[in-house]
């Protein structure tokens, strides 16, 4: 059940209201249900990972609690992060790893053998991690045991972040999930923001975008300006699916009184590659942060020891995000960028105009990484690159995209709402009700044609 489904437009509401008319000490549960019941649309059998990982992070958590033996305690931590870690790594990474040692095998002369195909549970990367924090939050105690099982694995599988995110903190669900508060009227009006914005996102801008996307990166020869324009394309794409998913999911959430963390602050209007992580992502970057860049010494033991740092979580963010050798690449070159702007922050330009030209270079930079992320492979990116920087034939590349003056002028409105959009997910800043209205309007007519033209385009962040 995607949130973008007319199951979900129904699945929300009914959900909402059974928790509203729910007795206080109850709610946890039918909330629960729903959230076990909408994970199990996806994969029913795969329910019982969730479950897994819930029971062992609960049983971690109490086991710390109750003894003040601080090897014990690490010792319950380790078998914690064994457990979520050894299943996460099993069913995103095995495939990966034997396909990369084949590989390798081959390269020394033997015989290749089949890569291990497992089913990839959707949201697995979400889940786990939310699930680890909450234990090492109890561990360094940063955090209060949770004793009642149904509360702890309703803060895991809550069911509007449970699938791409945000990746909240124990520290802030649980505490909303315990209080049983009632959605106010002005809950219910950002509720219902948050969910045009998302939801325009989503199905008027990224969906759209797709399209010119899918075509240039299938391509067996692109001409570069396809290269350019597709990549820009998919900066548009990467962006607007995965906020319109973070901002649905607040909307969702908020319907029920519950606030979620926000996720995106307009990244691309970041003056260098720091801010563009403190603005995208954000739950991932300050996870990354609090337990593993802090973790590793970040920047309290020298300038050698932070620059590791860095590049170590990179590494890992973009392994988190896809087991393939692309998203390592990716990684890496964010991890680069990073170690430059370590390097250089002193020197790069100041003031207004400073700061238009260091928007640019960051925008142009993340820009072309974005290219890694997407690409079928190592050689698929190589190949787009080199088209990229080979010469351009403007008539070529207009035949290859097909887009018409149409399109283009779609995108252009899409780019100049942007304001709006932020603007109605910002919680002090009032909205008419003209512009919310207009919003739903745009995002039900684009709805009814992507159903009549079947081009339909999965959450990006579902693979993760």
């Amino acid at each position: 059940m995607s949130f973008d489904s007319l199951e979900y437009l129904v699945f929300l509401p009914v959900v909402a209201l059974v928790y509203r008319f729910t007795p206080g000490k109850w709610r946890w549960l039918p909330l629960l249900g729903a959230s076990w019941f909408f994970y199990a649309s996806w994969h029913a059998a795969l329910t019982a990972l969730i479950i897994g990982v819930t029971a062992a992070s609960w049983v971690a958590g109490l086991l710390i609690s109750r003894t003040q033996d601080r090897r014990m305690q690490r010792l319950f931590l380790a078998l914690d992060m064994i457990v979520c870690l050894g299943l996460l790594g099993y069913y995103k990474y095995a495939g990966f790893l034997t396909e990369s040692l084949s590989a390798l095998w081959q390269l020394l002369g033997g015989q290749g053998f089949d890569a291990w195909a497992v089913i990839l549970p959707v949201g697995v990367s979400f889940y786990t991690f939310q699930a680890m924090s909450y234990v090492v939050d109890v561990y360094r105690g940063d955090l209060a045991v949770e004793r009642h099982f149904g509360y702890f694995a309703l803060y895991v599988s809550f069911f509007p972040q449970l699938v791409a995110g945000p990746i909240e903190r124990a520290t802030s669900l649980l505490p909303q999930l315990r209080a049983h508060r009632n959605a106010t009227a002005a809950d219910a009006r950002m509720g219902l923001r948050l969910l045009a914005a998302g939801f325009f996102r989503k199905v008027v801008a990224a969906d759209f975008a797709a399209r010119f996307v899918e075509r240039v990166y299938a391509l067996d020869a692109p001409d570069g300006l396809s290269v350019l324009a597709g990549t820009l394309l998919f900066a548009l794409q990467i962006y607007c699916d995965f906020s319109g998913y973070s901002e649905i999911a607040a909307g969702s959430a908020r319907l029920m009184g519950v606030r979620l963390m926000r996720n995106f602050d307009r990244p691309y209007l970041a003056a260098s590659i720091r801010e563009f992580w403190r603005r995208w992502h954000i739950s991932l970057s300050t996870w990354f942060t609090d337990y593993v860049y802090i973790p590793l010494g970040g920047s309290r033991r020298g300038r050698a020891r932070q620059i590791l740092a860095t590049l170590a979580v990179f590494a890992l963010s973009g392994l988190w995000h896809g087991a393939a050798w692309t998203f390592v690449v990716w990684g890496l070159l964010h991890g680069a960028m990073m170690t430059a702007d370590i390097l250089l922050r002193d020197r790069l330009p100041k003031g207004r105009t400073g700061r238009l030209l260091m928007t640019a270079a960051t925008f142009a930079a993340v820009t072309l990484t974005w290219i890694f992320f997407r690409a079928e492979s190592l050689s698929h990116a190589e190949m787009l690159l080199h088209s990229l920087f080979s010469g351009w034939d403007a008539s070529l590349a207009a035949a290859q995209l097909g887009m018409t003056a149409m399109d283009v002028l779609q995108i252009a409105g899409v780019l100049m709402l942007f304001p709006l959009l932020h603007r109605v997910t910002e919680e002090e800043k009032p909205v008419p009700d003209l512009w919310i209205s207009l919003l739903a309007l745009a995002v039900g007519f684009s709805w009814l044609m992507r159903l009549e033209s079947g081009a339909v385009s999965a959450f990006i962040y579902f693979q993760f």
